[in-house]
C-alpha cells in the first residue's frame, strides 16, 4: 500500500460523540461520569458539552472503538456517534465570539509510524 492511499482524506475518519444524559438522581449522575471517563480513556476530546470528537485511520477502527463504548452508556442515555471523513472535518466553518474558548483540533494526535 503506498504512502498516498494510506494518507487519503476520503478514508481516515473523526468520530463525534454525541449524547444526552439525565442528570436528575445520584446513580444517573454517577452512570454519567463512568461513560465521561470512558470516553475520555479511549482519547477522545471534549469540543463541547455533551460533544467528544476522536481521528481514527479507518472506520473500522472507530467502529471497534464505538462497540466497546456501548456496554458503557447510562441506561436512561441518548447517544449517537457521527462519522465525518477528515475531508469533511477539514470543510467545517466555526465561528467563535469574542470572548476566548476552546477551539476544535486542528490536527490528530496519533502518530503515524509508517
Amino acid at each position: 500500500m503506498t504512502v498516498s492511499r494510506m494518507r487519503n482524506g476520503w478514508r481516515i475518519v473523526w468520530c463525534l460523540a454525541v449524547y444526552d444524559c439525565p442528570m436528575t438522581e445520584r446513580e444517573e449522575r454517577r452512570d454519567y461520569t463512568l461513560f465521561r471517563k470512558k470516553l475520555l480513556q479511549e482519547n477522545f476530546l471534549q469540543l463541547q458539552y455533551s460533544l467528544y470528537v476522536k481521528h481514527y485511520p479507518t472506520y473500522a477502527q472507530a467502529n471497534a472503538v464505538i462497540e466497546r463504548l456501548r456496554s458503557n452508556i447510562p441506561a436512561g442515555a441518548s447517544v449517537a456517534f457521527f462519522f465525518v471523513t477528515d475531508k469533511q472535518w477539514a470543510m467545517t466553518e466555526e465561528f467563535y465570539g469574542t470572548k476566548k474558548t476552546k477551539q476544535k483540533p486542528d490536527e490528530y494526535e496519533q502518530i503515524d509510524l509508517f
